[in-house]
């Protein structure tokens, strides 16, 4: 079933609100999307370098396979059972993490599969007892709502095959979830839009959180230092920075100098490192970034990683994004939370109509002996 699940979340069929029953300067490489920025790690001991992790993982209580996490109404949850669910959520990722990390790592693990399996085993016994069923129809729904949703240039074919699954077999999987969806919609209210005075209450009440703090748009080159470089490394490169700085003052052309020249991965777009706001590169650039002034070549500013020579291109003060520019987005996050505080709401329910058993190494906080509720 782990498959589908992971299937379904990542062609987004079903909205947050079901989100828990559905699924219970420069860059430091750019072509790696979403890495930080180059001048930009914050730096708490060395921004060149961070120590390894060496602590070892506390030792964990060792659990025999047929060791049952959690029981609900009898049905049972062993832990060579939510193990093997843990194994696709960990993927490619186990060769590279090490024993250490992913011992860290189980304990939640295994948390959540057990509440992914409660919320599961709840949701099949109330749909159950109300004879919900999933007709070929909704069936159909689901997988034409599944197309809409795929990427663009992605067949529903192309998706099945990267999961592995065919066509009938995605049929026979989406029927617990359409189930699930049925069930929910017939019990709760889950569309219930907010009002235009509660948009405009929650915005007056939060409008601080609408700020869109300064940014600047900015290119630069860089001309990498080596971290053990000598002194006299150290005045060949500075004198090289200068050097290109004159060339960018006498008129040289900054894209044409940064793809022949710049050390930083941003040199394949000429330099530009787009829009960034404060915190997200190291200090010397931040500072000279948001002080510099615009379309000017602004000293060599050095850093941990080397020189740079900047150019601001562009400059936005910090506004308050007004409730107009923001009301439709904000009335959509009011209306998802409402949904998913419904849903929680009914989930608690139905735990409280049911005998739920936990093993003591995955026992809720609430739950634990002497522990405080979350």
């Amino acid at each position: 079933m782990m498959t589908i699940e992971r299937l379904v979340k990542n062609m987004a069929v079903v909205t947050a609100s079901f989100a828990l029953i559905w699924t219970s300067g420069c860059k430091a490489d750019q072509e790696s999307a979403g890495k930080k920025r180059e001048p930009a790690p914050k730096a708490t001991t060395s921004a060149r370098t961070q120590a390894p992790m060496t602590a070892k993982a506390p030792a964990l209580p060792v659990l025999a396979p047929a060791t049952v996490l959690v029981d609900v109404d009898g049905n049972k949850l062993t832990v060579k059972e939510a193990d093997e669910q843990i194994k696709p959520m960990l993927g490619a990722n186990a060769d590279k993490m090490g024993d250490d990390m992913i011992a860290r790592l189980m304990p939640r693990l295994r948390q959540q599969a057990v509440e992914r399996f409660v919320v599961r085993t709840l949701l099949t016994a109330e749909a159950d007892r109300k004879g919900i069923k999933a007709e070929a129809a909704d069936l159909d729904d689901a997988i034409a709502t599944i197309k809409t949703r795929l990427p663009p240039g992605m067949t529903l074919n192309d998706a099945l095959k990267k999961e592995g699954l065919t066509e009938p077999e995605l049929r026979t999987n989406l029927v617990t979830e359409v189930r699930f969806k049925k069930l929910i919609e017939s019990e709760v209210p889950t569309n219930r839009a907010p009002s235009d005075a509660e948009v405009s209450r929650y915005y007056e009440e939060n409008k601080s959180r609408f700020v869109a703090p300064e940014s600047v748009e900015a290119r630069h080159i860089l001309v990498k230092v080596p971290e053990e470089a000598t002194a006299e490394v150290k005045t060949q490169k500075k004198a090289k920075a200068e050097d290109l700085r004159k060339q960018l003052v006498d008129g040289a052309d900054f894209d044409k100098l940064a793809r022949e020249n710049s050390d930083c991965p941003s040199k394949t777009s000429g330099g530009n490192l787009g829009s960034f706001g404060r915190g997200q590169m190291v200090k010397p650039f931040e500072d000279a970034a948001f002080s510099q002034p615009v379309k000017q070549i602004g000293p060599v500013v050095e850093t941990v990683f080397g020189y740079h020579i900047i150019e601001v291109l562009d400059r936005t003060a910090a506004k308050t994004n007004s409730l107009d520019e923001v009301k439709a987005r904000l009335s959509e996050t009011l209306k998802q939370r409402t949904q998913m505080e419904t849903v929680n709401k009914y989930l608690v329910a139905l735990r409280a109509k049911s005998k739920i058993a936990y093993d003591d190494s995955v026992k809720p906080a609430a739950e634990a002996p002497g522990g405080e509720a979350e």
